[in-house]
């Protein structure tokens, strides 16, 4: 093995992964101060919020900066895979580092957590069927690699957006049994839910 290769795969992941987790925490921690001032100021604002299709748009985020949009933007080469690891980073670290704080100030049941967890990995599911595209295996993924094969990358973004409103849909109407849970648990502990 080239120690050479070694060395510059930790550089093109360690660095940008810094430099997104800063960056990304930064942007988190802000974001979860603004949820904590207009939950203060709004407390009727705290359920509705559950419905937030953000896994949604996250994971959308990260299937555009892990697409060849990415190349046509940043070309190649190690410091373009430097910025879309540092990118993938800074949204994976963003609403990881909101969800810490905000749970930290108003802890959710367990019941809750699960429901949302399961959000988080059907959102996921979506938008990695993409990668099944490049086996041959159907659905949009198939559509956009053929399509950005042939250069037709109008037809790409349209399944790109055609992921997000599905993954979008799927988010909120999972966001549904959440705030169920959410009530559920509200009920049976008053003031601690």
């Amino acid at each position: 093995m080239d120690v050479f290769v070694v060395v510059e795969h930790l550089l093109i992941s360690l660095v940008p992964w810094l430099a997104g987790v800063v960056l990304g925490g930064g942007l988190g921690y802000l974001c979860a101060i603004l949820v904590r001032v207009l939950f203060s100021s709004f407390p009727d604002l705290s359920k509705p919020s559950m419905l937030l299709p953000w896994r949604a748009i996250l994971m959308s985020l990260l299937l555009l900066v892990l697409s060849p949009a990415s190349v046509a933007i940043l070309g190649l080469g190690p410091m373009a895979g430097a910025v879309v690891v540092g990118l993938s980073m800074l949204l994976l670290a963003m609403p990881l580092t909101a969800a810490i704080l905000l749970e930290n100030w108003y802890p959710s049941s367990l019941s809750v957590r699960l429901v949302g967890g399961l959000r988080t990995l059907a959102t996921a599911s979506v938008v990695v069927a993409v990668g099944a595209g490049v086996f041959g295996g159907g659905g949009l993924g198939s559509s956009m690699m053929e399509s950005v094969r042939l250069l037709q990358f109008g037809r790409a973004l349209e399944g790109w957006l055609a992921i997000l409103a599905l993954a979008v849909l799927l988010d909120l109407l999972l966001g549904i049994p959440q705030l169920i849970a959410f009530r559920k648990s509200e009920e049976a502990q008053p003031g601690l839910a």
